[in-house]
């Protein structure tokens, strides 16, 4: 009988065992869960606006005096929680297959594909990532890189008209058997077929009103470099949580610029100095750190040849690029603004931009000249400098970066066509309505209230 027993639980096993390990392993695989897909706001963090000190809180030892202390205000936004990921690129880009390959239009597909061949180099056997990077579903969860600033505003683009499309349709103000393409056909030369025999007409419900009235999601974008590294520093202002629902706080207290705090934290989640990079500086335990008391806060390069740290000795564990939702999260709940990988943000990179700009919402997005003397204020690539009208800014250093570059103070630039293995991105959204006094703590719930209107 005995025998009998092993054989049977022999075949259960061979038969069996696949399927369990398989569902054990889909439920320790971290996924990162994401909120409701209808909603335009998903995954996303509000940042109310306010006054910050922009610029270097430390010594600049690279030299660049391009980063200079300034005090600025940001209006209210919304910014992702985490860096946009391959999986949700890829949604895009298989979005863009259905739509144009049928139309014969591959270039659009093309001009959106991230450049895998950015982990190619000479002197180095980096092949498999060429190869499984971007497309093998292991690195599901893991920041998209290879991709240009121009690739990663075409994607913000495509995620406004998604936001908006359901509720267009929904209302008979568009046709829901052809793909909506408000704000990429604005930007593009995309489409003739959209408009080639379309004979559509909005329901009766609504044929005498604008579409623009429902269209309720303000544009995705970029961030502005100001609002990146407001995000960043705002986290370690100790009064910035509570001036959500603290009277005493406010623009009338006895203490108005209770928030105004020139932090010198060189990273977003910590309060001060170089403790701040591993978990539990202090040496207190702790039972809800367990294993990751001593490990870096962030990935990036500890020193020559060291990614990750020793076996055993892992520091952050991570060789390339880590999944979105790793490592500590600063106190407003926002992943990987410091290390993992760069981010591009929507401004032209100019090494006066602290002092030119404007102190309200300051951004660059054209070719307005620095300084007073026009014939050294202008860039051509070249000609007197490597700045060029295509440079842009990122900011946030990576997994290959040493830590000075993850302080948000810190900023470089890279052409706009360009792409590295160690730049991505996080997409942004005007937060209305909630710079007055008066206003509450926004909530995606305002969408549903939107929704009810209707």
């Amino acid at each position: 009988m005995n025998f009998i027993n092993s054989i049977l639980l022999f075949f259960a096993v061979l038969f069996l065992g696949p399927k369990m390990i398989s569902e054990f392993d889909s439920k320790q695989s971290n996924q990162v869960a994401f909120a409701d897909k209808d909603d335009p706001y998903d995954s996303t963090i509000l940042i109310r606006g306010g006054t910050f000190a922009m610029g270097m809180n430390q010594e600049n030892i690279m030299g660049d005096w391009n980063n200079n202390l300034r005090r600025v205000t940001v209006s209210s936004f919304r910014i992702d929680q985490y860096e946009v990921s391959n999986k949700q690129y890829r949604n895009y880009v298989k979005w863009l297959e259905r739509v144009f390959l049928p139309l014969g239009k591959d270039s659009i597909v093309k001009a959106a594909l991230p450049d895998t061949l950015v982990w190619r180099t000479d002197l180095a056997y980096n092949e498999p990532m060429v190869e499984g990077y971007f497309r093998n579903k292991a690195f599901d969860d893991y920041p998209v890189i290879g991709v240009s600033w121009e690739q990663a505003n075409a994607y913000c683009r495509w995620r406004t008209d998604r936001a908006n499309e359901k509720t267009l349709i929904k209302y008979g103000l568009i046709d829901p058997t052809k793909p909506y393409l408000g704000k990429m056909e604005a930007s593009n030369s995309l489409v003739d077929s959209n408009k080639k025999t379309t004979t559509f007409t909005p329901t009766s419900k609504v044929k005498n009103k604008n579409l623009g009235d429902y269209v309720l999601i303000p544009d995705f974008r970029l961030p502005t470099e100001a609002e990146w590294e407001y995000a960043a520093k705002v986290s370690s202002g100790k009064n910035y949580i509570s001036n959500f629902n603290n009277p005493k706080a406010g623009p009338n207290s006895g203490t108005p610029n209770a928030s105004i705090i020139t932090s010198n934290s060189p990273y977003p989640w910590s309060s001060n100095g170089n403790d701040g990079l591993r978990n539990n500086p202090t040496g207190k335990i702790d039972k809800k750190e367990g294993s990751k008391r001593g490990m870096f806060m962030a990935n990036f390069k500890n020193g020559s040849g060291d990614y990750m740290g020793m076996v055993g000795y892992s520091n952050d564990g991570a060789g390339f690029p880590s999944k979105i939702n790793s490592f500590l999260q600063n106190p407003l709940g926002l992943y990987n603004l410091s290390g993992n990988v760069n981010e591009w943000v929507a401004d032209i990179y100019r090494p006066m931009n602290s002092i030119d700009m404007d102190d309200f919402n300051p951004y660059r997005g054209n070719n307005v000249l620095d300084g007073d003397d026009t014939n050294t204020s202008s860039y051509e690539t070249g000609t007197n400098t490597m700045i060029s009208n295509k440079s842009r800014v990122y900011k946030g250093g990576s997994w290959k970066d040493r830590p000075y570059w993850l302080n948000p103070g810190t900023r470089r630039y890279l052409d706009q066509d360009k792409a590295t293995n160690t730049i991505g991105f996080r997409c942004a959204i005007s937060a209305f309505g909630m710079d007055t006094p008066d206003a509450k703590e926004e909530q995606p719930n305002l969408w549903q209230k939107f929704k009810n209107i209707f």
